[in-house]
């Protein structure tokens, strides 16, 4: 399944590359660099910044904590107690301690000193449902006001989607009208393309007036995906895709990244202790 969330915006890019807003010839080359850019960005850092709404599972080596991967909000916990995977248990919210305190996101989770359960040693033992990611690394809700609202009523499938003001969105930007992820891929005036139900969520009917919110992510994370995408962008006018070592989306950089990008994410690297 596709994923999505580019972790910087076309316009960005062009503003550094010094190219006029008003030529569009190449946006859509700058958005493939882009998420290429994105998707290097989380197997170098071993973990993924844009929301992801799913469930995972865990086999928990200790009946008191649980290690897993970048959380930002739970929707369900539940364990299996009889090992037939049928998750009989689900706790609440008291029962467990979403770690670290006062930080985001969660990557470890502890039976709360009242809690009336604990983690079952068997594979495969604990189910969780929620938001999946770093976010921005500071909130379980990692999305801004992008100060413009829906200006039509939208059905299902509509991927044209009028708003009140074009200018407050960026192609490449994931947002979120009431609990739907939507990725845009262009803007013309103000109508925004994009794609619906993105990354776990499902396309849904909104009414007119909705606000509309931005996913926003680490600082160093946005400049180092603008850089990366921008030399990738110059090395494939220069010379085709050869000059990546090949195609925008393939990854295949030809380990041709600039020193500023990997000084950029050291510190949002994960460490996977084993």
């Amino acid at each position: 399944m596709p994923r999505y969330g580019a972790y910087s915006t076309v316009a960005a890019v062009k503003n550094e590359l010094q190219i006029a807003a008003t030529d569009t010839a190449d946006d859509a080359l700058l958005l493939e660099h882009l998420e290429a850019a994105s998707r290097w960005i989380d197997a170098h850092c071993g973990r993924h910044f844009y929301p992801l709404t799913a469930t995972r599972y865990y086999t928990a080596e200790r009946y008191d904590q649980l290690l897993i991967d970048d959380l930002l909000v739970v929707t369900t916990l539940k364990t299996d107690d009889d090992g037939d995977r049928t998750y009989e248990i689900t706790w609440a919210v008291t029962d467990y301690d979403l770690m670290l305190f006062n930080a985001f996101p969660k990557w470890r989770i502890a039976v709360s000193p009242d809690g009336r359960y604990s983690f079952p040693s068997g594979a495969k033992g604990v189910e969780i449902a929620g938001v999946w990611g770093f976010g921005d690394g500071e909130s379980a809700t990692p999305y801004a006001d992008s100060t413009t609202d829906t200006a039509e009523a939208l059905d299902t499938t509509e991927t044209g989607v009028d708003v009140v003001s074009g200018a407050a969105l960026a192609v490449g930007n994931l947002i979120l009208i009431d609990s739907e992820a939507m990725y845009v891929t262009a803007i013309s005036s103000n109508t925004a393309t994009v794609i619906r139900g993105v990354n776990g969520t499902t396309a849904a009917a909104h009414d007119t007036g909705k606000s509309i919110y931005v996913y926003v992510y680490p600082d160093y994370v946005v400049q180092a995906c603008a850089e990366l995408a921008k030399a990738w962008y110059r090395a494939s006018k220069a010379g085709g895709s050869e000059a990546m070592g090949g195609a925008p989306g393939t990854m295949q950089t030809g380990g041709r990244i600039p020193f500023a990008v990997y000084d950029k994410l050291q510190f949002h690297r994960r460490i996977h202790v084993t």
